[in-house]
């Protein structure tokens, strides 16, 4: 914990009657000209904070945007052992890979409240207004890379148990997309580091659609202010984490095999008229989604033939 993040835990704590200057001071064992520096940090980052003479400081508002110090006490996991950001930034998988790259261990995870260069799979821009929730989180999985595949269908299924803890019902599009009703609610992108036969680390990017913007909203997208709850970006960060360290850790003891029973009952191509193309555009199976193997991989039937398929981008027929 950050000698800032120790100012915020004591304005909290604090309440309504506000702590001096001189106060927090003592307790943290620094100047009053630091707390002031760290309170000015902390105004710019968003949190309302009101100076009283006689009283010190009072805290009145926290911002409603996926900072660490607001996501960190929600977190069931102990999984995660660094946050990052909750701004603005360029990608945060970026962000993640640089400091993956730099040593940053399992469980360091990036936040931010909106992307100016975001990107979905085949490189395709992401789009990344204020009012979401974007995060990318370091794994290490002692895997062959071959595995990783079925990786971001664990992912993607412990996105939708975090949303089903807030009260969602999502489902599952395969191979990276969280539905809610008939949109997008959440896409995933795994950006994997590897050698031969060992992964050196994945990135797990998840993009999230949490308030409706005033303007421009995305054709086939899904939002959950749409659902009534009011639920607040700090909150839908804290419990989509913790969906995915528990799906992430079952993954790497049982493979998708012990996740493939809980996709399937949130897999929402079941019965549906599909074609599966490759990059280029190359139609790979064409018939009905009947499911997913223990591999991660789509199962299209056609003619009573059934055809399993890794990758590829799936359209409704």
């Amino acid at each position: 914990m950050t000698t800032r993040s120790d100012v915020l835990v004591a304005l909290r704590s604090a309440g309504e009657a506000g702590v001096s200057g001189e106060a927090l001071a003592g307790r943290l064992g620094v100047s009053r000209v630091a707390v002031g520096k760290h309170v000015a940090g902390l105004r710019q980052a968003g949190y309302s904070i009101e100076a009283v003479p006689g009283s010190g400081y009072r805290l009145i508002a926290t911002p409603d945007l996926p900072l660490p110090d607001e996501v960190a006490p929600l977190l069931s996991s102990k999984f995660w052992v660094d946050l990052r950001g909750g701004g603005v930034t360029g990608s945060t998988n970026d962000d993640a890979r640089a400091l993956a790259a730099a040593g940053a261990p399992e469980g360091t995870v990036v936040l931010a409240s909106r992307q100016t260069a975001g990107r979905g799979r085949l490189g395709r821009d992401w789009e990344s207004p204020d009012g979401g929730v974007y995060l990318s989180a370091v794994l290490r999985p002692a895997v062959a890379p071959a595995a990783v595949s079925s990786l971001a269908l664990g992912v993607a299924l412990g996105a939708a148990r975090g949303l089903e803890a807030l009260g969602f019902a999502p489902r599952l599009k395969w191979p990276n997309d969280v539905l809610l009703g008939e949109g997008k609610v959440a896409g995933i992108l795994l950006e994997m580091t590897a050698e031969t036969d060992r992964v050196e680390r994945v990135v797990a990017g998840v993009g999230l659609n949490v308030r409706r913007p005033a303007h421009d909203a995305f054709e086939g997208a899904a939002y959950l202010s749409d659902g009534g709850l009011g639920v607040r970006t700090p909150v839908v960060a804290g419990a989509v984490l913790d969906g995915i360290a528990a799906a992430y850790a079952s993954w790497c003891t049982g493979g998708f095999a012990a996740l493939r029973d809980a996709y399937a009952a949130r897999f929402a191509l079941a019965g549906c008229e599909v074609s599966v193309r490759d990059l280029r555009g190359m139609v790979r199976a064409r018939g009905v989604a009947v499911g997913v193997d223990d591999g991660g991989r789509l199962l299209v039937e056609e003619s009573g033939q059934v055809t399993p398929v890794t990758a590829g981008e799936v359209t409704l027929r």
